[in-house]
Order: structure tokens, then C-alpha cells, then sequence
């Protein structure tokens, strides 16, 4: 398998790319709560609008298959989005991130999600390492990468810009999974 597959399917989820008429849903669930953006490099949207303006560069790096792209987190049932797995590559590895609606939180999704990305990359023979980054305050992300085999290999100092937080870059942990792991 080429990494990465438009769409992943686990038993509860369908992660896939998104698409405008997903701005609403994206909107209301994840992508206008403060708390949700507070650890990421955005800040909470303010309008769907503003949201779809997101989806639709996401749309583009998926277009032109390249820089930073973003599978929209779907629960299979009901079609409900409940957040986002974000990635880049370079080489032989990955770099993953997530955010995850305040709702669906502590049901294990974003573990499931996070794992199934994690197999897809892997099923790709070029690719080595699946790594992650997560500020040293966000203790629900630590416990995430955990969940899926991620291994704590130590922080980066001054590292993450998470403007929700401080303008001040802070320290990050970083976890990887690495084949054979």
C-alpha cells in the first residue's frame, strides 16, 4: 500500500479526506472550541466560513499530494465528524497530529483512529518511524500516543508554538512508533 490512502476504515471510524460540505459539522464539533484549539497552532474558528476556508487548504494539499494533510475522524454509524488526524512526511517517516471534539472524548476514537493511521503508514515498506509531538501540559494527547504503542523519547525545549497557550514557545514531548516496534 502507498501511504497515504484517501480514506481508512476501523471498526467504529471512516477516516477520510474532507470536503466543503464538511465545514458545518467540522465547525460545530471540534473546530470552533477553545478549549479543543488551545494546544494546537490555531485558534478556534469563529464561523463555518471560516472553517471551510480550512478544509478547502486541506482539500489542496491533498489535491496536490504534498505538505501538511488532514483526514476528518467519522464515526461509521451515523456519519457524525468528531475530529481530525493531520500529517506530514518527510522520508522515512511521519509526523501526526489530532484534535478531537470535547464530546467524544475518554470513548477511545481518536486511539482507534490514531492506530489505523498508524497501520496504514506502516503497510507502506518506505516508511520507518510514526512520530508525534505534544505540549508538555496536554496530558489527554501523551496518553493517546500511548494507547497506540507510542514511546516517549524525551522534549524538545522551546519547541511547540501553541498561541492559545502563551506567545512564548513551549517545551514538547515527543513520541514515536517505529516499525518493528
Amino acid at each position: 500500500m502507498e501511504f497515504p490512502p484517501e480514506e481508512l476504515l476501523s471498526r467504529r471510524l471512516r477516516v477520510r479526506r474532507p470536503r466543503l460540505d464538511d465545514a458545518e459539522q467540522a465547525f460545530e464539533s471540534y473546530a470552533s472550541d477553545a478549549t479543543i484549539t488551545r494546544y494546537l497552532t490555531w485558534t478556534a474558528h469563529t464561523s463555518p466560513a471560516q472553517t471551510r476556508e480550512q478544509l478547502q487548504q486541506w482539500i489542496d494539499a491533498w489535491d496536490l499530494q504534498m505538505g501538511h494533510r488532514v483526514w476528518l475522524v467519522q464515526r461509521r454509524d451515523d456519519g457524525v465528524i468528531l475530529g481530525t488526524v493531520g500529517f506530514s512526511s518527510w522520508f522515512h517517516r511521519i509526523e501526526v497530529g489530532f484534535a478531537l471534539g470535547r464530546p467524544f472524548w475518554a470513548r477511545g476514537y481518536m486511539p482507534e483512529a490514531l492506530a489505523e493511521v498508524c497501520r496504514a503508514a506502516f503497510a507502506d515498506t518506505r516508511i520507518f518511524r510514526v512520530q508525534a509531538l505534544c505540549d508538555e501540559e496536554n496530558r489527554r494527547s501523551a496518553r493517546v500516543l500511548e494507547k497506540v504503542g507510542m514511546q516517549y523519547e524525551g522534549r524538545l525545549r522551546s519547541y511547540g508554538y501553541h498561541p492559545n497557550r502563551s506567545d512564548v514557545p513551549s517545551d514538547c514531548l515527543m513520541y514515536a512508533l517505529v516499525r518493528g516496534d
